[in-house]
């Protein structure tokens, strides 16, 4: 299947994947997430500036863009057909203007909302979600509302507004967040009433039972009747992700509301977290707004990896906020301040070392996604000596690899990683480690 992705507020068309011309391999750069590889988007563009939206959208400026979401329209997608083109639909939220950028089909930017209060308006939106019946909500926070929208395949239209400002079922108080499961239940984060509100496809409210929370800001939902996701059953298999106190406490639940994990990471290294979501491994991937960077916690939200740095440049990031994941392909958007990326998901392998001990070589690493890796041991002018594994399936965490030394060295291990999907045989990380057997 050939895939193509229209990347809103990016906000370019991409073109369809060209024949694989070999595997990209990368050297001394961050990959838990990775560019396209050449030929897969116009130019090797992957970050959307200023520039590049007004070019897409005469007259349109980011002014505080905040959530974004993604989704393939079922009207876009015909699953019998394994040649048609793919058209991921986006959703991004430019606060700011009150306004929803959106795409219809390839090259086609839009936008809809002005400031203000009444139907198409907007009064400092924050969260987005898109399921794929083209069903949209907005968190329409300045409003204390819910805005309803729907999205055809050819354009988005104004439905209808859900709620008042207030403390009763289906009232709210500056509302930060939404999402949707699988079955269309929306998760609303009722930031100033410090509260969980869930509205069914039947249009009932109730509110999850969750104690203690304060201004959830942020929230992201995975359940096991999505089309794509690992855990199909199980504690992972279905679970709600919320940041709350400002950004400095991320905490997953049931979708009952009964709490699971939680994180306020290291007193040395506070979390400043705006958006979050999950990965299709049921990993939790938050935007770090204060730190210009993203991080990957594990199921139980245990620290993985941080990932990018501060500044305009790759793998670097200006105050990120909204991030999205299209799960189907490990397809990665993150909203910055002016500006938002496109990567796909990547693995890396962290901390390599080379340990000899009592006759053998230890070389332990750490893998931050789950991922093919491939490991031999060279001479210095890259004879190979021994190949240790050969695309071998490994856990993301903690690994290690054995070599038992046949002979006087010097040698040099090289180490190959590739994702399990997403980036597949396109992009792999290679690390190259000179030692010595210890002999």
């Amino acid at each position: 299947m050939r895939t193509v992705l229209f990347l809103i507020s990016l906000w370019f068309a991409d073109v369809p994947l060209l024949a694989a011309q070999g595997v990209t391999i990368l050297h001394d750069v961050p990959s838990t997430y990775v560019y396209p590889v050449a030929g897969f988007l116009p130019f090797n563009i992957h970050r959307g500036t200023q520039n590049l939206l007004s070019l897409m959208l005469k007259g349109a400026t980011f002014d505080d863009p905040q959530g974004v979401a993604c989704a393939l329209l079922k009207s876009d997608h015909d699953p019998k057909d394994p040649n048609q083109d793919v058209v991921v639909t986006m959703v991004g939220v430019n606060s700011g203007a009150g306004e929803i950028i959106y795409n219809v089909g390839l090259k086609d930017l839009r936008r809809l909302g002005t400031p203000g209060k009444g139907k198409g308006q907007f009064l400092h939106p924050n969260g987005v979600a898109i399921n794929s019946d083209g069903d949209v909500a907005v968190a329409d926070t300045g409003n204390h509302r819910i805005v309803l929208l729907k999205h055809d395949g050819l354009r988005l239209r104004w439905v209808k507004t859900l709620g008042r400002p207030g403390t009763e079922l289906g009232q709210f108080k500056n509302p930060l967040a939404v999402a949707y499961d699988s079955q269309d239940n929306l998760y609303i984060a009722d930031s100033g009433n410090d509260r969980i509100q869930v509205r069914d496809k039947r249009g009932q409210f109730h509110l999850l039972p969750i104690e203690g929370l304060r201004a959830p800001s942020a929230l992201a939902v995975i359940d096991a009747q999505e089309a794509w996701t690992f855990y199909r059953q199980g504690d992972y298999a279905n679970r709600l992700a919320v940041v709350d106190e400002t950004g400095s406490r991320l905490q997953t639940f049931t979708l009952d509301g009964k709490p699971l994990a939680q994180t306020s990471g290291d007193p040395s290294d506070p979390l400043k977290l705006a958006g979050c979501a999950f990965d299709y491994y049921g990993n939790v991937v938050a935007t770090d707004f204060d730190k210009d960077c993203l991080r990957k916690f594990d199921r139980d939200l245990r620290p993985i990896t941080t990932f990018g740095s501060p500044g305009t440049g790759d793998f670097q990031f200006t105050e990120p906020r909204g991030i999205a994941f299209n799960r189907q392909f490990g397809q990665v958007l993150v909203a910055e301040r002016d500006s938002a990326q496109y990567f796909w998901n990547g693995a890396d392998a962290l901390d390599l070392k080379a340990v000899p001990e009592k006759g053998k070589v230890r070389f332990p690493f750490f893998l931050t996604e789950r991922a093919l890796v491939t490991a031999t041991v060279e001479r210095t002018d890259g004879t190979v000596v021994k190949k240790l594994t050969d695309a071998k399936d490994l856990e993301e965490g903690s690994q290690e690899l054995d070599w038992t030394p046949a002979g006087p060295g010097p040698y040099q291990l090289r180490l190959s990683v590739m994702a399990t999907y997403s980036s597949r045989e396109r992009v792999a990380k290679e690390e190259l480690l000179p030692f010595s057997n210890g002999q």
